[in-house]
């Protein structure tokens, strides 16, 4: 079946349900029970996933707010009056279009906001979560990441929507533990290590034990403790010896940068403090800095920037965060 004609079956009461989901997994309020209520919604009929998919979609797209088209009509007198059933219908039509910009404006500033509304274990930005699974292996997520889980019969899988995660994996020889995000997939039978998803690739950090990674484009590989494995999905990938202490201090709450590029600065940024980090110029990414902060002191990097690099910002809290010369 076509995009097109699926989407010519998808009810307008799926669209609005659909609508009414997205914005309940939003709100800061949302229980298990929630969560339960939206998955056996999504299984009562294919045109309710559709619909969910396509309200997904929507707001991903919305990469900034939206301007408002034709400002002056707005405030024109119309030339009659509307009968009360066309009322209800612009009503309900400018409800939709306020709840689209609302959304647009907050998926601007949080380009997480989605993948962590829907996600099983999620942390915002500058927050910190140790949950303990279903096998007893841990996972600590650092800010503005999220995982999904199965561990139904002989799966003990995890999969990493966005962010990065440290695990600590209880060994079981008959069941061995997978954790995928993008097309990468790690597999361990009990060890430590820390799994990031960056902006272009993945990269996989090894603190004790041994680690097989797999991945379109490579030929498998294993690290030992000590090493670090970037890829890049159908790229290849890229192998080195790390201090695995220095490499996951965010663990203990501490930033390590050392000869940085501004690109993997501003990731971690993003990380520590909510709002949109923006830079003004390309040219500048590839500025580094050196030096080892308190993750949660995100104005210490900002003030580095400016007496390291002569880097200027200029700073909205909880909306965004302008870096320029």
């Amino acid at each position: 079946m076509s995009e097109n004609s699926r989407s010519a079956e998808i009810s307008d009461q799926a669209i609005r349900e659909a609508a009414e989901w997205f914005a309940r997994l939003q709100s800061t309020g949302v229980t298990d029970a929630d969560r339960s209520a939206f998955r056996a919604w999504l299984a009562m009929d294919r045109a309710n996933h559709d619909a969910f998919s396509k309200t997904k979609k929507l707001w991903h797209e919305l990469a900034v707010p939206a301007r408002i088209a034709g400002r002056d009509s707005w405030h024109r007198r119309g030339l009659y009056r509307p009968t009360l059933a066309q009322r209800a219908v612009k009503t309900g039509a400018a409800l939709s279009f306020a709840f689209l910009m609302l959304g647009s404006v907050a998926l601007w500033r949080d380009a997480g906001l989605v993948d962590r509304a829907f996600a099983e274990h999620a942390t915002s930005p500058g927050e910190h979560m140790q949950v303990v699974l279903p096998d007893g292996s841990t996972a600590y997520l650092d800010g503005d990441s999220a995982l999904d889980t199965d561990f139904k019969g002989q799966d003990r899988s995890v999969a990493i929507l966005r962010g990065r995660v440290w695990f600590d994996v209880v060994r079981d020889e008959s069941k061995p533990f997978r954790v995928t995000v993008n097309e990468v997939e790690v597999r361990v039978l009990g060890t430590a290590f820390a799994v990031e998803d960056e902006a272009s690739e993945v990269k996989v950090t090894v603190e004790r034990g041994l680690v097989a990674i797999a991945a379109p484009g490579l030929a498998g590989e294993q690290l030992t403790a000590g090493e670090a494995l970037s890829v890049a999905p159908g790229q290849g990938a890229s192998r080195i010896t790390v201090d695995a202490d220095t490499e996951l201090a965010w663990r203990r709450g501490l930033i390590v940068m050392n000869h940085t590029p501004l690109a993997k600065v501003i990731d971690e940024l993003g990380r520590i403090s909510a709002g949109r980090i923006i830079v003004r110029d390309e040219s500048l990414r590839d500025l580094r800095l050196s030096g080892v902060f308190k993750a949660d002191e995100p104005e210490t990097i900002l003030a580095a920037l400016h007496s390291t690099l002569g880097l200027r910002t200029f700073r909205v809290p909880g909306i965004a965060t302008v870096i320029y010369r």
